[in-house]
């Protein structure tokens, strides 16, 4: 199994998120990665 994604975005801060969400937005295919500990 194979996955393609456009963007890779590293980081689910403040930042990160709002760029993959905007990017999403544009039809984007989004990988978000962040290697921190869950905040929840």
């Amino acid at each position: 199994m194979t996955f393609d994604y456009d963007v890779l975005v590293i980081g689910a801060g403040s930042a990160g998120l709002s760029a993959a969400l905007t990017l999403g937005r544009c039809r984007r295919r989004v990988l978000l990665a962040d290697g921190g500990a869950p905040r929840n």
